[in-house]
């Protein structure tokens, strides 16, 4: 059962760099191979975090950790998804090691339609990003 769920998060991982690298124009994301209890047992922040991009023009470096799944409810149909405040402090934390803007993907298992695929931010990030995007268009004024 581990092994499966530990599969299905390392294909996550690859769909997600696939899907962020044709949404985002000028980005090359890459997968951290070893991420996670490497990375940590390591305390090497460049293999922190499942997901590492770079965006032409864009002065941050970003940090993902990718999660596919974590639906509790037991209902057949339901699709939810189970987020915990521990991968967000932990995302932020390896974040903030390297310099970079911290994000969780995630993706509802076997959502046929509307919403398969998501981006979470904490505020902080998400006031970062606004301000980043206000000083720029305020420069080119």
């Amino acid at each position: 059962m581990v092994f499966k769920a530990k599969q299905k998060g390392s294909t996550f991982e690859r769909d997600a760099v696939e899907l962020l690298d044709k949404a985002i124009k000028g980005s090359k994301f890459r997968r951290i191979p070893g991420s996670g209890a490497l990375g940590t047992t390591m305390a090497e922040s460049l293999l922190t975090g499942d997901l590492s991009g770079k965006i032409d023009l864009f002065p941050k470096t970003l940090k993902g950790e990718a999660k596919c799944g974590y639906n509790s409810s037991s209902v057949v149909g339901v699709k939810q998804f189970t987020l915990k405040k521990e991968w967000m402090d932990k995302i932020i934390e390896e974040a903030n090691n390297n310099y970079s803007l911290p994000f969780l993907i995630g993706k509802f298992s076997g959502a046929r339609s509307g919403v398969k695929e998501f981006i979470v931010l904490d505020v902080e990030t998400f006031a970062t990003l606004i301000n980043l995007y206000t000083e720029l268009m305020a420069s080119l004024e």
